[in-house]
């Protein structure tokens, strides 16, 4: 029977196996994007479309400021920069801004309108009946020194209203200026030219950012002397998935290469070192291929964490392997006999908890969870399978002070000539807890889960300066019945936000009735322009112009229409910038808030007015962060109550209950030593003490399995076990990444504690009834 389902898994693992080989011929898909870690919370699909669609379009612009001291050698390196951008086939455009081109198409998108569209200062005037300050104000403008009004400009708009209005439209980039085509600011003696892009795919595809921040920083070597400053989630995330992918290489390499060594060093013979880098393997290909075939593609973090599935997978090898050392074993059959139960009973536990990583609404945890319980299966079924027919080893003899030194852990907690040492122990690990655990606070800030690149940080807040303007991504959702509906809204809003403005609560705010104003406000506008300077001041102002009088009847082309503009007619001319950013859809538009210092302010300020509400993704992910933190602690206890059972059916109640003990000290204590060390606890934190209660419970039940006899080889196995867990999860305590750091220092922790009072489990198991309780301390 074993040998036929060592035939079936032999067969599955080649079909794994060619599965992995065809996916890396046609190139692994990895996501880089950190917040795809983080939860999906079920909330408003309406929300949840915005948040989107804003993070969409920002993740997508790419900015780069390319300066020199002269103006000419700062404009032909940008033009090549773009070019060489605009080459990689990852760009879907080139220069998106206010340019002249843009002027002019935004001038025939708004003159036919001209007399429905107002500045709110014309407005104002107007409406406290001042239409002689707008009628003088355009006849400065004409006869001014520097008047560079045109002629046909003013016979079809003699109090310059157009020219009003789109000055004081609230273009973001307020810093920069058109310059013959391009927009540039001067600062220092230095020109800076901005060089704007849209990316054509999404900004964490690797194949992608290759392409295109290779291209960048050829186009930038082969400028001597201009200095070029970038923004965009493209080149933080380039940078970031090197970093991820180079630790998932080097961590996972130290972590083979150390495990290698220590079985090398432990067994000094061919064959467990085969036997132990076969399971481990075969652990990893069907984990990796069964991830790829679920997932279709993975995230980075399932990489670098998968990469620390060695330090466990091997757990299994390593137990069967280590039974050479015990006097009484006998061929492999018996040796496999053995260890099954313990094994078994540690891979149902341990199961257990990477299933409660499943229970989590975090799509690259589950990934990671999915990689690891195949994986682990994996090196399990490959163990059971295949070791005995393949171990021709004989009894190990070399041992005897390895198994000495392992035993001395068990004797500390059995030899009554340890007792005031345990004592001091359990006391001291006692208080350390407790002051720990006081001093332990939460953080769940999200911007600190993943490292940023200095340096482009320092560009992105200098092009921010610069520019004028900032890349974040809150906003006002408005939500009404029809595009009609969205903009009176937002039109009723705007005196809110500019005392916000005023407050410094928020440095400026883009919305779409800034640009297009509503029906109701057109006509409004209309009926200002005709009582308070058509009427009055048109037969006048057109003489003083040197026109002649209006002509009624007039039927030409440039008589302006009855109809209101729409922002239908505005997104088909597509000549306003940013504004299909600006408006999801029929009656949900989006406020674009540029410096939100205040968020608390402006969520007030909002609270009263139906259909808008503030959206700020940075805090609703730090927000659900916090929710799912004390999720993942639920998790946790919800992992201990279902391992259980499962003990207390092998070992009786109080034999699952000491079986528990050990990995409870580690849940409580992993923690307290965070808080001793000053860190604050956040999500993956708690997420690792799920982990630490599965991994922690496989060495408690090694040790609940053993008999007397068999201590010392048991605790050789844990030991072994022990390390090369450390040597896999302990590694991440080197990585950049906080989140990836944070899991690593909490796993060295708490499976350095689980390791220490593992020997506790064999207290009131069937195994061991005679011991004295007593004598533990």
């Amino acid at each position: 029977m074993r040998r036929l389902g060592a035939l079936l898994w032999l067969a599955l693992v080649l079909l794994a196996s060619g599965y992995l080989a065809l996916r890396l011929h046609d190139g692994l898909g990895f996501r880089t994007d950190l917040l795809a870690l983080l939860p999906r919370e079920e909330q408003d699909p309406v929300l949840q479309r915005a948040n989107d669609a804003v993070t969409k379009a920002l993740g997508r612009r790419v900015l780069a400021l390319v300066g020199h001291a002269d103006r000419e050698t700062a404009r032909k390196a940008a033009t090549t920069l773009g070019d060489a951008l605009l080459a990689t086939g990852q760009v879907e455009r080139i220069g998106e801004g206010i340019d002249v081109d843009r002027l002019k198409r935004l001038g025939a998108l708004y003159f036919p309108h001209r007399q429905s569209l107002l500045s709110d200062g014309d407005r104002a005037l107007l409406a406290a009946g001042k239409g002689e300050e707008v009628a003088t104000r355009a006849l400065s403008q004409a006869f001014g020194f520097a008047g560079l009004v045109d002629a046909g400009l003013l016979r079809n708009d003699p109090f310059l209203l157009l020219p009003s209005f789109l000055t004081n439209l609230p273009f973001p980039l307020s810093r920069l200026t058109p310059d013959e085509g391009m927009l540039s600011v001067a600062e220092n003696g230095t020109t800076w030219v901005l060089v704007s892009a849209v990316l054509a795919g999404e900004p964490f595809e690797l194949d992608l950012q290759d392409r295109l921040v290779g291209a960048f920083d050829a186009a930038v070597r082969d400028m001597p002397g201009v200095t070029v400053k970038r923004l965009g989630a493209v080149f933080f995330a380039h940078a970031g998935s090197r970093t991820a992918i180079t630790e998932a290489s080097t961590l996972g390499t130290l972590s083979l290469v150390g495990t290698m060594l220590l079985v090398g060093l432990a067994f000094r013979r061919a064959g467990p070192l085969l036997h132990n880098l076969l399971a481990l393997g075969v652990g990893m290909t069907v984990g990796l291929s069964g991830s790829l075939l679920l997932f279709g593609e993975l995230h980075v973090a399932a990489l670098l964490f998968g990469a620390s599935l060695i330090g466990v997978a091997v757990d299994y090898s390593l137990h069967y392997s280590a039974s050479l050392f015990d006097p009484l074993s006998g061929s492999p059959s018996d040796r496999l006999r053995h260890v099954l139960p313990g094994i078994a009973l540690g891979l149902v536990t341990t199961l257990i908890g990477y299933a409660a990583l499943m229970l989590a609404p975090f799509p690259g945890l589950r990934q990671i969870a999915a990689f690891s319980i195949i994986g682990l299966v994996g090196a399990f079924l490959t163990v059971v399978l295949w070791l005995p027919s393949l171990d021709r080893a004989r009894r190990l003899t070399h041992g005897a002070w390895m198994l000495r030194a392992a035993a001395g852990l068990w004797s500390f907690w059995e030899a009554r000539r340890w007792r005031a040492v345990r004592l001091a122990l359990v006391l001291g690990c006692a208080l350390a807890g407790a002051v720990g655990l006081a001093r332990l606070s939460a953080d769940d800030d999200v911007r600190r889960l993943q490292a940023v690149s200095a340096e482009l940080k320092h560009e992105q807040d200098e092009i921010q300066r610069l520019i004028g303007a900032t890349t974040a991504a809150q906003f006002l959702l408005v939500q009404a019945a029809d595009d009609e509906a969205a903009l009176r809204r937002q039109e009723d809003l705007a005196a809110t936000l500019a005392g916000l403005k005023a407050k410094g609560s928020i440095a400026g705010y883009q919305m779409p009735a800034a640009f297009v104003p509503s029906a109701r406000t057109q006509r409004e506008n209309r009926a200002l322009v005709a009582t308070a300077l058509d009427g009055p001041l048109l037969a006048t102002q057109r003489a003083s112009l040197g026109l002649p009088p209006a002509d009624p009847n007039d039927k030409g082309p440039n008589k302006a229409p009855e109809g209101a503009l729409t922002l239908d007619d505005a997104l088909a001319a597509d000549s306003v910038p940013f504004l299909r950013e600006l408006v999801l859809g029929p009656g949900l538009h989006v406020v674009a808030l540029q410096g939100l210092n205040d968020p608390d302010a402006v969520r007030a300020a909002v609270a009263g007015t139906a259909g808008v509400r503030l959206v700020n993704p940075t805090a609703d992910f730090s927000a659900l962060l916090a929710k799912y933190r004390h999720r993942a602690l639920l998790l946790t206890g919800l992992a201990g109550l279902m391992m259980l059972p499962v003990l207390m059916w092998r070992y009786g109640w109080r034999g699952g209950l000491w079986a528990l003990l050990p990995p409870g000290a580690a849940l409580i204590l992993a923690p307290a030593v965070v808080g001793l060390m000053g860190q604050d606890f956040t999500f993956f934190h708690a997420m690792a003490l799920v982990l630490i209660l599965s991994i922690g419970v496989d060495y408690a039940v090694f040790c609940a399995e053993s008999g007397v006899e068999e201590q010392p080889v048991t605790m050789l196995a844990v030991w072994l076990a022990t390390l090369t867990t450390l040597l896999s999860f302990g590694m991440l305590t080197f990585s950049a990444v906080p989140a990836v750091h944070s899991f690593g220092v909490t796993m060295l922790v708490g499976i350095s504690i689980a390791f220490l009072f593992a020997p506790l489990a064999a207290r009131g198991t069937r195994h061991n009834e005679t011991t004295n309780d007593a004598r533990l301390l």
